[in-house]
């Protein structure tokens, strides 16, 4: 337990769940944390309050293994210090942080500066054999969980199948409550590197486009789809002033159909007119 200092010091007590990788830490997380009352989790980089990420990088963002355990246990300078300063500007009174083996966990908390470990959860005593071997199943096919609701999860993770799960848990007092987590495939999962061609990009925006009747033609698209995050540049004609009033609705529907087809984030659609024609 460890005192924190900020405006009001107070106790923060740590515990910890750990379990060898795929055994379903993340999807049980969750309910360990409801159970007990614990508001925030770090899991995978992660600092979590009650499904809202509000600080840390998620190590299922990392293009490879190695990656991933480095960002997990916080071994980037300026990922530790985002989240330590975070820890330390709020009023947390407990943490549930999850790892591999009490050696990782141990390393995490040591990265943070936490203190010491108040009570260690084994995943074996929370959940049923039947459970993790399922959850074994899941991890042998590529998927991870986030215990982040999807739409959280789409704000910041880009390029990856992402699909929600919701289940009911009742709590000890008989509070039912509805959990949200999300389940993914990272990038280190896959045989080779997530890539949408160009042409793809072009032939979704091009068809968005064609069903606006302002639009007369459509001059040229520039998409740069570095860094997991796509900027579109679209020059066109229009046929009269009417269409000034429905370009952010065109905006609107390139992100959608972009973003749903491809499961890649939309950062930013700018429109140049090249000319104003009259039927």
């Amino acid at each position: 337990m460890k005192t924190i200092s900020n405006k009001a010091a107070i106790l923060l007590k740590i515990y910890v769940l750990i379990g060898k990788s795929g055994t379903g830490k993340s999807y049980k997380s969750l309910e360990l944390a409801c159970e007990n009352n614990i508001d925030y989790i770090v899991d995978d980089g992660l600092l979590i309050y009650k499904g809202q990420i509000v600080a840390g990088v998620s190590a299922k963002q990392s293009q490879t293994k190695m990656e991933a355990v480095r960002r997990a246990i916080f071994s980037d300078i300026n990922h530790r210090k985002s989240v330590k300063k975070k820890i330390n500007d709020l009023d947390i009174d407990s943490i549930l942080i999850l790892g591999t083996s009490l050696k990782m966990v141990k390393q995490i908390c040591s990265a943070l500066e936490l203190g010491e470990i108040d009570e260690i959860i084994d995943i074996n005593d929370i959940s049923t054999e039947d459970d993790i071997r399922k959850a074994i199943e899941s991890r042998k096919k590529g998927n991870h969980i986030i215990p982040v609701p999807t739409v959280e999860i789409k704000k910041r993770i880009n390029g990856l199948r992402i699909n929600p799960l919701r289940r009911f848990f009742m709590t000890s007092d008989k509070e039912t409550k509805i959990l949200e987590k999300t389940v993914i495939r990272p990038a280190f999962s896959y045989m080779g590197k997530f890539y949408i061609a160009p042409e793809v990009l072009n032939q979704i925006i091009k068809y968005t486009v064609s069903k606006n009747t302002h639009i007369s033609r459509i001059n040229r698209i520039s998409v740069d789809n570095s860094n997991g995050k796509i900027e579109i540049k679209l020059n066109v004609n229009i046929r009269n002033l009417d269409a000034f009033g429905t370009l952010k609705n065109i905006q609107h529907n390139i992100k959608r159909n972009v973003e749903n087809m491809t499961l890649i984030n939309v950062n930013k659609i700018d429109i140049y007119i090249n000319k104003i024609k009259d039927k």
